[in-house]
């Protein structure tokens, strides 16, 4: 973790401080003027730190973790207008929607290394207007910039990056007092100068009935947004705080085995890493646990309660202990890891009747 003083001082070749450099040009920027004042703010009192990091992998992210600890140790002392800047040393060519599969693996990764517990006042749902994403025990809004933003400017940066802001900032500032309305107004003006895109449609404040915290995270260079319902943060519970009675989908998007790996991985330490070949057949059969299964590459059908449930890469299938199910694989074989007694809130139960 660093100062901005110490960055300065790094050569000039090096991509961390190139990517500062940038970073700092945008936040103190006159013409047009940054609209987060206070980020700015923050930048000029030296309340802000930063790391970098080479790639999204595991090693990478607990590297991020130790940090973010480190940071929030003294984040109090640093003052009112503090955030944290990661800087992530990846491809620059990607689109929006790549970068926003990136970030939110960054998020679901952090979570999974979190030693400690969910904060009791955040809810754990989040569609909740009382949710927010926690680390730490601390709840922490957090916000990425790409360099595939080009409208929404004020979410462009020359390098993948990612600001985590404790919720506490915000109480801090006070912005929900008049003076906090005041300086909003005056945020939402300039944003409007400083984006070529009308304002996003889901700004919110926190705690407001309407309000989703995880649609203000990650947004695109549209204002669209294809599912309001359905958050890509994926809450790990363990099977005592939850009942599993019936068997569960969720389809998803394509996942790296590595990545699927880490986001499955239980308390015992271990997961296993299945392959079938093509159309290759597991007859009826029953698990004394509860199992989840995510499907990396090609295609599998299941068969259970009278549910036939095709599946591909991304998408999950949990089977309750002692549901007697089957499966096949698509012409192509299937390659998935599959976990017990783990349990993902945020499925719904479908399938097509036999």
């Amino acid at each position: 973790m660093f100062e901005k003083n110490e960055i300065l001082n790094w050569d000039e070749n090096d991509w961390k401080k190139k990517a500062f450099v940038n970073f700092t040009e945008d936040l103190t920027g006159k013409n047009p003027k940054f609209p987060c004042i206070f980020g700015t703010s923050g930048y000029q009192k030296n309340e802000l730190r930063f790391d970098f990091f080479q790639r999204i992998d595991i090693e990478s992210i607990k590297l991020l973790g130790q940090s973010l600890i480190e940071y929030l140790k003294i984040a109090k002392k640093l003052g009112s207008y503090t955030s944290f800047v990661a800087f992530f040393n990846i491809e620059t060519n990607k689109d929006v929607e790549e970068y926003e599969k990136d970030f939110w693996q960054v998020l679901n990764m952090l979570h999974r290394i979190d030693e400690s517990p969910w904060p009791e006042d955040i809810s754990k749902d989040t569609n909740n207007p009382q949710w927010e994403f926690s680390f730490g025990g601390e709840p922490i809004f957090v916000v990425c910039n790409t360099p595939a933003h080009k409208l929404r400017k004020s979410r462009s940066a020359s390098t993948f990056m990612i600001t985590f802001q404790p919720r506490w900032v915000f109480d801090e500032i006070g912005l929900l007092t008049p003076k906090g309305e005041k300086s909003k107004k005056i945020v939402r003006e300039l944003l409007k100068k400083y984006d070529d895109i009308p304002e996003y449609p889901y700004l919110g404040s926190y705690g407001d009935p309407e309000n989703k915290e995880w649609l203000q995270y990650f947004i695109s260079e549209t204002n669209e947004v294809s599912n309001i319902e359905k958050c890509p943060f994926h809450q790990l519970l363990n099977q005592n705080s939850m009942e599993l009675e019936q068997v569960k989908y969720v389809s998803g998007k394509n996942i790296s085995l590595e990545q699927a790996v880490f986001e499955l991985l239980p308390e015992t330490g271990s997961v296993e890493v299945q392959r079938d070949t093509p159309l290759r057949e597991h007859k009826t059969h029953t698990h004394p646990t509860n199992e989840t299964l995510l499907i990396i590459e090609g295609e599998i059908t299941f068969y259970a309660e009278n549910q036939k449930i095709p599946c591909k890469s991304g998408d999950r299938i949990l089977l309750p202990a002692n549901t007697k199910h089957s499966s096949i694989a698509g012409p192509n074989g299937c390659l998935y890891i599959i976990a017990l007694e783990f349990v993902d809130p945020k499925i719904e139960k479908v399938g097509a009747r036999i």
